[in-house]
C-alpha cells in the first residue's frame, strides 16, 4: 500500500510542484493585491484629508483676508480723505470771495484726483492684502503639515506690518501727489467750468485720464505699485522675513498681479462712472424739466412714419407721455458735476451707506472680484505645497 503511494506521487511529483507553485503564487499574489489595495485606500484617504484641512485652511485664510482689507480699507480711505481734502475750499467758497472761479477751478482738481485714488489705492490694497495673507498662510499650513514652528507671531507682524507703508507713511501721500500731476495735465485745461458734458463724456475723460496715469513707467501704479505698497528692505529684516518681503516683490510685479489691477482699474472707472448717474439721478427729481438740458435727439430718416416703426429712438413726446427722462443725453455742466464727484468720495468706508458712498463701492467690489480672488488663491496654492 505503502510502496503504491509511493509510485503514485513519484509519477505524478511534476503536477504536483506545478500545481503548489500555482496555488502558492495565487495566494502571495493575492496577498500582494489585498495589501497595495489596502495603501491604495489608505493613501487616497491621506490625500483626501489633506484637502479637506488644506480647503478649511484656505477658507480661514480667506475670511481673514477679507476682514483684513476692509478694516484696513477703512484707514486707507480716511487717509486719501486726509490727503485730498475739500474741508477749507468749501469753508473759502460759502464766503463768496472774488477769487471762486480759482476756488472752483481747484475744486475740480481736488475731486477729480481723490476720484482717481480712490480708484486705484483701493485696487492695489485689496491685491497686495490679498496676495500677503495667502503668502502668509501657506507658510503656515507648511509649518503644520511638516509640525514645525517657523513663523512666530513677530514674523507675522513684521509681515503684515509692511503694508502699513502704503497707509501710514509715504505711499497714500505719493500716490496721491502723482494722480494729481495727470489730472491737471488732463481735466484742468480741457475741461472749464462752463464744459457742458454728458455721461458719456465724462466716462471718456475718465479713460483719458487712466491712459495718463498708466503712460509713465516709472510710475504707473499697475506695473509699479510695489514703489507705493511696500518699503525699501531693511538689513533689520531677519532671513526668512527677508525671503517673504522677497516673494511678495516678485508676485506683486508680475504679469498676473498687474493684469488682476489694471482690470479692477478699469472696472472701478466704470463702477464710478455708475455711482455718478445714480447721484446725478437724485439730483435731476429735484430740478424743474425746464432748467434740465439735454443733448439733441437724433433725426429719423424721414420714411419712418409716426408710429416709430423703423427707428430704435423713442420720440421726445414719448418720452414726455411716460414721465421719463434718459439720463444719458442730460447734459451738465461741469461746475454742476463737481459737487457731484466730489460728494460720492467724500466719505470714507462704510458698509451701511448708500449707494452713492464710492469708496464703499469699491472696496466692496473689488473684494468680491473673481480675478482679485483667483489670484489669492492661485498664491496659496504654490505656498502651502511648496
Amino acid at each position: 500500500m505503502l510502496s503504491r503511494l509511493q509510485d503514485f506521487l513519484s509519477r505524478h511529483r511534476r503536477k504536483f510542484m506545478v500545481t503548489g507553485v500555482l496555488v502558492g503564487g495565487a495566494y502571495y499574489a493575492a496577498r500582494y493585491a489585498q495589501r497595495k489595495l489596502m495603501e491604495m485606500q489608505e493613501k487616497q484617504a491621506r490625500e483626501m484629508f489633506e484637502r479637506t484641512r488644506r480647503t478649511n485652511h484656505f477658507e480661514s485664510t480667506e475670511k481673514t483676508c477679507n476682514q483684513v482689507i476692509l478694516g484696513m480699507g477703512e484707514e486707507m480711505c480716511d487717509a486719501v480723505l486726509r490727503e485730498c481734502s475739500t474741508d477749507e475750499l468749501l469753508q473759502q467758497l460759502r464766503q463768496n470771495p472774488k477769487n471762486k472761479v480759482e476756488l472752483w477751478e481747484e475744486m475740480k482738481v481736488v475731486a477729480f484726483t481723490r476720484l482717481a485714488t480712490f480708484v486705484y489705492a483701493s485696487s492695489m490694497l485689496v491685491i497686495a492684502l490679498r496676495v500677503q495673507l495667502n503668502v502668509l498662510g501657506g507658510y503656515i499650513y507648511r509649518d503644520i503639515t511638516l509640525e514645525q514652528t517657523r513663523i512666530t507671531d513677530e514674523i507675522k507682524h513684521q509681515y503684515l506690518s509692511l503694508i502699513r507703508h502704503f497707509i501710514t507713511e509715504d505711499g497714500i501721500r505719493d500716490l496721491t501727489r502723482y494722480i494729481r500731476t495727470q489730472v491737471i495735465a488732463v481735466v484742468k485745461s480741457s475741461m472749464p467750468l462752463s464744459r457742458q458734458l454728458s455721461l458719456n463724456d465724462l466716462e471718456q475723460l475718465f479713460w483719458s485720464l487712466q491712459m495718463a496715469i498708466n503712460a509713465d513707467t516709472r510710475r504707473d501704479p499697475n506695473s509699479k505699485m510695489t514703489k507705493y505698497l511696500l518699503p525699501s528692505q531693511s538689513s533689520s529684516f531677519s532671513p526668512l522675513l527677508q525671503q517673504m518681503y522677497n516673494e511678495t516683490l516678485d508676485l506683486l510685479e508680475s504679469e498676473d498681479a498687474i493684469g488682476v489691477c489694471s482690470h479692477n482699474v478699469t472696472r472701478g472707472f466704470v463702477l464710478a462712472c455708475d455711482v455718478i448717474a445714480e447721484s446725478l439721478g437724485e439730483t435731476l427729481q429735484h430740478l424743474p424739466p425746464a432748467e434740465v438740458q439735454k443733448q439733441p435727439e437724433p433725426q429719423l430718416p424721414l420714411n419712418c412714419n409716426q408710429r416709430n416703426s423703423c427707428g430704435s429712438y423713442p420720440s421726445s413726446q414719448a418720452v414726455d407721455n411716460n414721465n421719463m427722462l434718459d439720463i444719458n443725453t442730460v447734459l451738465m455742466a461741469m461746475a454742476k458735476l463737481i459737487p457731484i464727484i466730489s460728494g460720492i468720495t467724500s466719505r470714507g468706508y462704510d458698509s451701511a451707506s448708500r449707494a452713492t458712498n464710492l469708496p464703499t463701492q469699491l472696496l466692496s467690489f473689488y473684494l468680491l472680484a473673481e480675478k482679485s480672488k483667483t489670484l489669492g488663491a492661485n498664491v496659496y496654492e504654490t505656498f502651502s505645497s511648496a
